[in-house]
């Protein structure tokens, strides 16, 4: 459980963080795809939550109609059977908060839901390309996969009219982001959803 003066100052930090987001959004949208109905990012991942992210979802979920609730728990169930016979190291699945290629707590999403779309630069400056620029989608105009790399130009003709541009929003420098510190938000420990989900009682909300 979060208290409720924490969550306000963690409202306070989304605001300004998602206010940067759009404009980062709005800088790069030569580059970005997404659109409504597109839900790629939401069906193969691991989503990192803290408890202080799972706990402000869940005030949305708690909000849900019964319908769309046993929907949820349905995708929870259905991902935990496939994890019980998964053997790899990494466990890849749809979000248990997408139904019918929407999201249904798009309000109050995780941190990796929101940043999920554009470059990213890392603390190490390692860039991480979305995945979806392999479905043709977000920088596939500008990234060759034979080279691995970002190409602007090709046969003497540039490929974007804006420059493609790696914003440092990875997850570890976004939970030490100074307005963070400044509203001394306490993000809890980390976990992938689907863990946090079966430890919690969502099924009882």
């Amino acid at each position: 459980m979060v208290d409720y003066d924490l969550k306000k100052r963690y409202q306070i930090f989304l605001h300004t963080f998602q206010r940067e987001l759009d404009r980062m959004f709005n800088e790069q949208k030569e580059f970005i795809m997404c659109k409504e109905g597109c839900s790629y990012c939401c069906e193969k991942g691991e989503y990192p939550f803290s408890e202080l992210e799972f706990n402000y979802l869940l005030d949305e979920y708690k909000t849900l109609d019964n319908e769309t609730k046993f929907k949820i728990l349905e995708n929870v169930a259905r991902v935990n059977e496939a994890k019980s016979k998964f053997n790899g190291e990494q466990f890849m699945y749809d979000c248990p908060f997408l139904v019918n290629h929407r999201c249904s707590v798009y309000q109050n999403r995780g941190l990796i839901c929101r940043t999920f779309g554009l470059l990213v630069e890392h603390d190490d400056d390692r860039l991480t390309m979305p995945f979806c620029q392999d479905l043709g989608l977000n920088y596939s105009k500008v990234y060759d996969n034979e080279i691995g790399q970002i190409v602007i130009e090709k046969d003497g003709n540039s490929l974007c009219e804006t420059m493609p541009k790696a914003y440092r929003i990875a997850r570890e420098h976004v939970l030490k982001l100074s307005i963070a510190k400044n509203l001394d938000i306490d993000w809890g420990a980390s976990k992938t959803l689907i863990d946090m989900i079966n430890e919690s009682n969502m099924a009882e909300l």
